[in-house]
């Protein structure tokens, strides 16, 4: 079977952009069988440093454009019909220029006319994160909350998990056993569950909690990994008890923050209300509300008085709180919320940051507000590029 020129233009553009369909692919296959020539033809246009490459020949614009905002031009609702071009995969690249975002482009017959195609920049961003987790029961089998309707998810043992608009709620019955679950929350995701003893839990994203589906021995242990923040039911018979790495926190009714990332220097521990004892290894500190536990990897516990608990607690307010937050310390934000890796060039200095952020913003109105503190940010699709 042999295709038109035009045919196969549209046939590699959809395969570029996403669209394609399983007999159109299955074409296009044949066709880049019949020749290395045109396998090389069709490795070509998924090579980003080709593309820009071969671009350049027909307008000048910005290289550095990122490779995900070619995608999203492509999936634009407004279809642009490319004009055949004197180099019918020339065609292929313009209509790929399309997607860079300069704006407007001229497309070139033979001979005269010129069609103009005006089309708005695409430009990178990263909308804010939202609810959700991953939710992994007794048996391994995973539950993505994001996509689970309101009602029963599972009974476990005579324990009835069900999700609610507020988040997880786990209520055991008579006779219940207790089996572990584990709820994990991506970059970009919070979710908040409400435990067997009627404990609430919210968990920040890019963390871990696991917990028993009902509490029956005479401690109510959960296991703490990134930042969560606990209202603890008082039940003075079984001590509450968070472990995070070597570290024992124990609780009989409190509300306290706890922010163990594996990046950061210290596990620290708010405490907001009540009092909670911190064990780790032959030290132990007893909170009162308004102190933080700073335990450091050495074994060392420093107790630090009048804590800012907005700062603390921003997470959970939907805010980025900084007070003269170092530039290390806005960035995990960045990166946890957004879920972007971020790449520090050389030559910026550690600033120091001040004020609130609504966490509610795309992440490129996030960074117009800290461009004001002379720090320079380049979004490069996932990557996010710090500069002076």
């Amino acid at each position: 079977m042999s295709y038109s020129d035009a045919e196969i233009d549209d046939l590699i553009i959809k395969l570029l952009n996403g669209t394609i369909e399983e007999e159109e692919k299955l074409n296009l296959e044949k066709w880049i069988s019949t020749s290395e020539t045109n396998k090389k033809i069709v490795e070509n246009f998924q090579n980003k440093e080709w593309v820009t490459a071969e671009l350049g020949k027909i307008y000048k614009f910005d290289k550095e454009a990122g490779w995900k905002s070619i995608h999203q031009a492509l999936e634009a609702k407004d279809k642009i019909k490319v004009i055949k071009l004197q180099w019918r995969r020339i065609a292929v690249a313009a209509s790929l220029l399309l997607c860079i975002g300069i704006g407007s482009l001229i497309l070139f017959r033979k001979s005269p006319p010129v069609q103009v195609v005006e089309i708005p920049q695409v430009i990178d961003d990263a909308e804010p994160g939202r609810t959700g987790a991953i939710l992994t029961l007794s048996d391994g089998k995973k539950i993505v909350l994001d996509n689970s309707k309101n009602g029963q998810l599972s009974n476990q043992n005579n324990t009835m998990v069900s999700k609610t608009n507020g988040g997880l709620v786990y209520n055991a019955g008579k006779n219940a056993a207790t089996v572990y679950n584990t709820m994990t929350t991506p970059k970009s995701r919070q979710y908040s569950l409400q435990l067997a003893d009627g404990t609430k839990v919210w968990l920040n994203a890019f963390s871990s909690i696991t917990f028993p589906t009902v509490f029956s021995s005479n401690t109510r242990d959960v296991k703490l990994t990134g930042e969560a923040y606990f209202e603890v039911a008082k039940d003075k018979k079984k001590p509450f008890r968070v472990f995070v790495n070597d570290i024992k926190i124990n609780v009989l009714g409190t509300h306290f923050n706890v922010n163990a990332y594996g990046d950061e220097d210290n596990i620290k521990t708010s405490l907001l209300e009540g009092s909670i004892l911190i064990n780790q290894k032959n030290q132990a500190v007893l909170l009162k509300p308004g102190q933080q536990a700073q335990s450091k990897k050495s074994g060392a516990i420093i107790v630090k008085n009048n804590v800012n608990l907005d700062e603390v607690m921003g997470w959970k307010n939907g805010v980025f709180y900084f007070e003269n937050a170092s530039l290390k310390v806005v960035l995990d934000q960045l990166s946890r919320w957004y879920d972007v890796d971020v790449v520090l060039e050389k030559g910026v200095d550690n600033r120091k940051f001040e004020g609130e952020i609504e966490r509610s913003l795309n992440l490129s109105q996030v960074l117009k507000i800290l461009e004001k503190n002379k720090v320079h940010f380049k979004l490069e699709g996932k990557v996010l590029r710090v500069m002076p």
